[in-house]
């Protein structure tokens, strides 16, 4: 009889004990499985390869036959024979390339650095006679260029694209030029100060005589 009751209280306890650990054992909670959640993200991001630096879209590229004029005021270019180069024009700027591949990868024909359009001229080349579609493009530098489109259409929308990088500076600085003294009056306003009709000095005094009547109606009731 001692051996089983010995032996049902080492199965009860074992049950007991099982129960107990079932009982202890603490349910994950939704803050802690988002923030193991946001660790593996983090863990992820960390080991992902960076993302290369995305090329700004350009407001028009294209082939066109180049011709280096002038490199200064009062120098002819020292090279001035036709190339065929991929021209791309990106904000304020022009860059050359070989083709369509070298731009999108950003090496320039020759090494050449974009051209700044800020400034700049572009124009029919009415004075040169030799070929045609030709429209000229004077850099504030003294740098001048000829370069020759397939067609007076191409030639046409080349001078409107480049016309427009050029004058999009101009427009910025007579916009926030435009900006300054209406932002500047503003600023020497004196501020408007309002009275409310609670703050007045009559309802204030109104205010008074109404309480003497309240203290004095109940001062007579108690008597």
């Amino acid at each position: 009889m001692g051996e089983t009751r010995e032996a049902n209280e080492m199965v009860n306890g074992a049950t007991d004990q099982r129960t107990s650990s079932k009982e202890t054992s603490p349910i994950p909670s939704p803050t802690a499985d988002r923030k193991a959640k946001t660790g593996l993200q983090a863990q992820t991001a960390a080991t992902l390869p960076a993302k290369t630096q995305e090329i700004p879209s350009a407001q028009m590229e294209g082939f066109l036959h180049r011709k280096h004029e002038w490199e200064s005021h009062n120098k002819k270019a020292s090279n001035r024979s036709w190339h065929n180069v991929y021209c791309v024009i990106n904000n304020q700027e022009m860059g050359f390339y070989k083709d369509a591949k070298a731009a999108s990868s950003g090496i320039p024909y020759h090494s050449e650095i974009p051209v700044s359009l800020k400034e700049a001229i572009c124009e029919i080349a009415v004075e040169y006679k030799k070929k045609k579609h030709v429209f000229k493009l004077r850099l504030t530098d003294g740098n001048e260029y000829l370069f020759q489109a397939k067609d007076d259409e191409d030639m046409n929308t080349w001078i409107q694209a480049i016309t427009s990088a050029i004058s999009s500076d101009k427009i910025d600085v007579s916009a926030s030029t435009q900006s300054t003294p209406a932002t500047s009056r503003a600023q020497t306003l004196p501020a408007s100060v309002t009275i409310t009709s609670e703050s007045s000095p009559g309802k204030r005094e109104k205010d008074k005589e109404k309480d003497k009547e309240k203290r004095f109606s109940l001062f007579g009731k108690k008597k």
